[in-house]
């Protein structure tokens, strides 16, 4: 049933959709006549960038999640799935339930802030084989196994053709998502194997492959240089200046004619959605204003409610006007930055004038894994959830 308030649908609960969220329900809270929805398939929130310390068993999990409903008061929550998105009627269908119970949510205002998923850019072998690190179930997927490779390494009767593979482990990228993830791999198993009697740490290898020259780009050459020699110092094997090219069942091929063993950090892309935005895409990113709407040259062969669409995160490649790129995929260093990677739309006068801006406040300090000594919260390395 209409209220008679302008409706805004926000689309996604991650730092994007949730920092809109919270923007809207300031508005809320001083009086705003807005009706405002945030759909997401998760009920909480996940502080995705310290999966790695999950993964690793640095963090707990509840660390890194927040419930939604303890976040928003004002605005409205539907937890399920996102199936179609109706650009001319302006509504968005969507599912929830044991049973899949479908719903139609009719919106004003869209705020696209859907995120990634993986992309395994049609690397053979490498979507069956590869371990992804972009949800809580996949940081514990990846814990349990390197548990249970060093827990049937560890047995007496293996011999040394079958434990090497087991102790064995590749990231590939060299970017914060790769290295931080490493080098808390790197910390977990070299703290670990001590408790295992039949294993010794010069047993371990951990492979580090990066595209460039030197891990860690988005902070400059020197910075670079200087984290990967000390991922060496902590024996970190690093191959720079190759790609992975193909991932069998007990190798890993990469770009210079050499084989390691398979343990993989998956890319990621844009998620695949309505028709009218997909024709619209540039290397996988949705081209977007500055202050993520779509441009006007997008959407003049388009109906008229793509106008009122915000496209944001990972799914924007963000231009200041129609033919002139500012930048395409936000640039790694703020997207470890929730209030830079995601600009949170404020609500300036009233939202059916169409007067959005963008708004960037001082992002939270963290110290990430690959350059810490001591875990900040140590769990045991041996139980396997």
């Amino acid at each position: 049933m209409s209220t008679g308030k302008p409706r805004v649908l926000i689309l996604g609960g991650g730092f994007g959709g949730m920092y809109a969220a919270l923007e809207f329900e300031r508005a809320l809270e001083r009086g705003a006549n807005l009706d405002v929805t945030l759909v997401n398939h998760d009920n909480f929130f996940l502080f995705t960038p310290m999966l790695h310390e999950v993964a690793a068993s640095d963090l707990d999990i509840t660390n890194i999640v927040s419930p939604i409903r303890k976040l928003l008061h004002k605005v409205t929550f539907f937890h399920g799935e996102i199936e179609t998105i109706d650009l001319v009627n302006r509504r968005v269908g969507v599912s929830h339930g044991h049973e899949n119970h479908c719903h139609s949510l009719p919106f004003d205002h869209l705020v696209l802030a859907l995120g990634s998923t993986t992309n395994f850019y049609g690397i053979p072998g490498l979507a069956d084989r590869a371990f992804t690190m972009k949800s809580l179930s996949d940081a514990i997927v990846l814990r349990n196994h390197l548990i249970a490779n060093l827990e049937e390494a560890d047995y007496g009767g293996c011999g040394e053709a079958h434990r090497a593979p087991l102790l064995n482990f590749v990231v590939a990228g060299g970017g914060f998502a790769g290295v931080e993830t490493i080098a808390a791999m790197n910390d977990f198993l070299r703290g670990a194997i001590r408790f295992f009697p039949h294993l010794r740490e010069d047993m371990l290898r951990i492979i580090l492959i990066s595209a460039g020259p030197v891990i860690l780009p988005e902070l400059g050459t020197k910075l670079g240089w200087y984290a990967q020699r000390k991922l060496a110092e902590q024996r970190v094997e690093i191959h720079a200046n190759c790609k992975v090219t193909a991932v069998k069942d007990h190798d890993v091929t990469l770009s210079d004619g050499s084989m390691v063993a398979p343990m993989r950090r998956a890319p990621c892309h844009p998620p695949t959605l309505s028709p009218a935005l997909s024709r619209k895409r540039e290397r996988g990113q949705y081209r977007t204003e500055r202050r993520c709407r779509q441009p006007r040259s997008m959407h003049e062969s388009l109906p008229r409610p793509l106008a009122e669409e915000g496209t944001n995160g990972p799914l924007a490649r963000l231009r200041e006007r129609a033919g002139e790129r500012v930048f395409g995929t936000l640039h790694p260093r703020r997207q470890r930055r929730p209030h830079h990677r995601h600009r949170v739309l404020r609500h300036r006068s009233a939202v059916d004038d169409g007067s959005w801006v963008s708004e960037e406040e001082h992002p939270p300090k963290f110290v990430p894994a690959a350059a810490r000594h001591k875990p900040v919260k140590t769990l045991s390395p041996f139980l396997a959830i």
